[in-house]
């Protein structure tokens, strides 16, 4: 027998097992015990909530007769009487469910009015469920008011929507309605427990209330993740990291790590984590809500500590980042999260709308807290840099500006040196500071030198940088270049010209003469064919034989013509760009001097761009067609035309006529 899911095998059958609406289940179940019954309900609530089980455990309450087919209206139907077993199977004839999202139309709602005229056939009751009643067009729900305000003594109407804003007010005014709210997650997570134990099913308790984060107030949604982390943890027990696994989230104490490197200003150490976070293949739209809610329990310990769960795995860590932020740093960037997670979809894709939250964070730290640590790239030069880069007349200017400027009063604690944004050291850009200190007394030069141009008062850039080489770590000097490994083969003559050289490899006469890629070669090409190297590392990648990839190290042989882009560093640096995120992780290489003994890659994109061009000229020949010049030939072509159906309806419809030298035949 086919096993069920369990959505459908555990949907409670009587209100005592309906979970997490208890207000909803007493205020039925007192109607029905005193027989104060209404002519139609409605219930709203999004999906999964319990909407058609209380539908349909209140139509086997009107209808139940007990097991000895004596009982009346109950607030706990029997589940044994035929009633009862029909309505539980979906075959009572007096309880008819309708999908008002696909049976909309004004002719189906008055087909089913007409039904509800006659008396039920072996029932007490007949019941109509009309789910998604929002659905239902305005003229459908005119044609229903006078039915429902006042239907015959023997019907009821339940009515279910997920959007009750749409239902008109003339229906709500006939209803009792009856608001659904979301479960839980600690609810979700005790009948997850509660079904494991009779399925006798092991599971972690972090791992149900995960499960229970993730149904988002769904019971329905909550069952169906349950139904997937059984399958996925196939017969061993439900753990937390496989439920994480499964929903693609992280562990928490990756995000609280990233917090703590947001405390210290480690931007490097950040851009890292989320970059391992992009090759464990991640939901950065799950991470992002996960650090908002990570912040929000950060504020709430800044102001009651007593409102964290004391269950909560997290609960230390939270206490520690609290004392550490600020309230105002907390809520900047809380707002920051919720502001990403709404930009997400607006983002080029989710990783960078993830690190550009990071990276806002970083940009609109508070002034006066924990400096950021930049690349060189944007510190600012020393003094004597300046001095240097600058006119002998600027600086002799400078000198006379700067001799009236006070010192600043010595501290024995060394001050940080400010990033570019926050405020410039006292003696550089702070003339309020300059003003509050007593100046000395400077004797001014005899005379003074004009200054040549006004002194610009933004920090001067160094623009000889790599900010991939000096980012990543360990240094350059590790990446397995420089030096390099060569195994140069003899050359009895000397090598052509590099522009023939191209040629022979871009535009080969024929390429079914050159060798067929090996094994690791055609792996290679596979790896490769979809990148866009600058053209000293397109000529290294695509231009050398692939010999062997063991481990970390690829070795490649390249012609003796190409060895000046070996100590090319940039060259180098875009090899590695493009290597290692393929691979996930720092590869090195060697090289081999010598004439390529396979097929290349430039060789294989160029065999494909030929055979691409050749495909196309021969489907504009194929589709090709040409003006009849033969006489003959044309008016058998015209009198074959004049036979078809639509010839001659056209020309019999329109009195149209058939252009003799429009007629043309298909070349093949």
């Amino acid at each position: 027998m086919a096993s069920q899911v369990l959505a459908r095998k555990w949907r409670p059958h009587d209100f005592e097992s309906v979970v997490g609406q208890e207000p909803v289940v007493q205020a039925l179940t007192h109607a029905l015990r005193e027989n104060r019954l209404h002519h139609a309900y409605l219930f709203t609530g999004t999906r999964g909530v319990g909407k058609t089980t209380l539908s349909r455990i209140l139509a086997k309450s009107l209808n139940c007769v007990g097991p000895d087919g004596k009982g009346g209206v109950t607030d706990y139907p029997c589940g044994v009487c035929e009633a009862c077993r029909a309505i539980d199977e979906g075959r009572f004839v007096d309880y008819i469910e309708m999908d008002a999202a696909s049976n909309r139309s004004v002719e189906e709602m008055t087909a089913l009015l007409e039904q509800a005229m006659y008396a039920p056939t072996n029932a007490r009751y007949k019941v109509y469920m009309i789910d998604e009643v929002h659905q239902l067009t305005s003229h459908a729900f005119n044609a229903m008011l006078k039915t429902l305000e006042e239907p015959p003594e023997y019907v009821k109407f339940i009515l279910a929507t997920t959007d009750p804003q749409k239902v008109p007010v003339t229906v709500l005014s006939r209803c009792l309605q009856f608001n659904l709210k979301n479960v839980s997650p600690q609810t979700v997570a005790d009948h997850m427990a509660h079904i494991l134990k009779e399925e006798k099913i092991e599971a972690e308790p972090a791992a149900l209330k995960l499960l229970g984060v993730g149904a988002r107030g769904s019971m329905r949604d909550g069952l169906s993740l349950l139904d997937q982390a059984i399958a996925f943890a196939g017969d061993k027990p439900i753990t937390l990291e496989s439920v994480r696994e499964m929903l693609g989230m992280m562990d928490s104490d990756v995000l609280i790590k990233l917090l703590g490197y947001l405390a210290e200003g480690k931007a490097h150490e950040m851009m890292q984590v989320a970059e391992q976070m992009s090759m464990r293949s991640l939901s950065f739209s799950q991470a992002i809500r996960d650090l908002a809610s990570i912040l929000h329990k950060i504020a709430l310990a800044q102001f009651d500590v007593a409102s964290l769960a004391s269950d909560d795995m997290d609960r230390d860590s939270v206490i520690a980042l609290a004392r550490t932020f600020t309230p105002q740093e907390v809520q900047l960037y809380y707002q920051i999260a919720l502001n990403a997670r709404g930009d997400m979809n607006l983002a080029p894709d989710e990783y960078a709308g993830f690190t550009m939250a990071l990276l806002r964070m970083l940009a609109f730290k508070p002034a006066g807290s924990v400096q950021v640590k930049l690349p060189e790239r944007f510190k600012p030069q020393t003094p004597k840099e300046v001095q240097a880069s600058e006119p002998m007349q600027t600086v002799a200017a400078k000198k006379v500006e700067t001799s009236t400027i006070p010192e600043p009063q010595k501290s024995e604690k060394k001050e940080s040196e400010p990033a570019p944004w926050e405020d410039a050291p006292l003696g550089e850009s702070d003339s309020g500071s300059r003003e509050a200190v007593a100046p000395k007394e400077v004797k001014a030069p005899e005379k003074a030198i004009e200054p040549a141009a006004q002194l610009d008062d933004d920090v001067p850039y160094v623009d000889s940088y790599d900010e991939y080489a000096t980012q990543m770590e360990p240094s350059i000097d590790d990446y397995g270049f420089e030096p390099m490994t060569f195994n140069v083969e003899q050359k009895a003559k000397e090598p052509e010209a590099e522009s023939s050289f191209e040629s022979r490899y871009d535009f080969a006469e024929d390429y079914e003469e050159i060798p067929e890629f090996s094994e690791v070669g055609r792996r290679w090409f596979e790896m490769l064919r979809y990148t866009y190297p600058a053209t000293y590392a397109k000529d290294i990648l695509e231009r050398s034989e692939c010999v062997s990839i063991k481990d970390d190290l690829i070795t490649l042989r390249i012609d003796p013509l190409y060895e000046n882009r070996l100590s090319n560093q940039k060259a180098m640096l875009s090899v590695q760009r493009i290597v290692d995120p393929l691979f996930g992780r720092r590869m090195r290489f060697e090289f081999e001097l010598g004439t390529p003994r396979s097929r290349t890659i430039s060789q294989e994109k160029a065999r494909l761009k030929k055979e691409k061009l050749q495909a196309e000229e021969a489907e504009r020949k194929k589709n090709k067609f040409v003006t009849i010049t033969d006489e003959a030939e044309r008016k058998e072509a015209i009198d074959a035309l004049k036979q078809t159906p639509l010839a001659r309806t056209v020309m019999r419809r329109f009195n149209a006529r058939i252009d003799p030298m429009s007629v043309k035949k298909k070349v093949s």
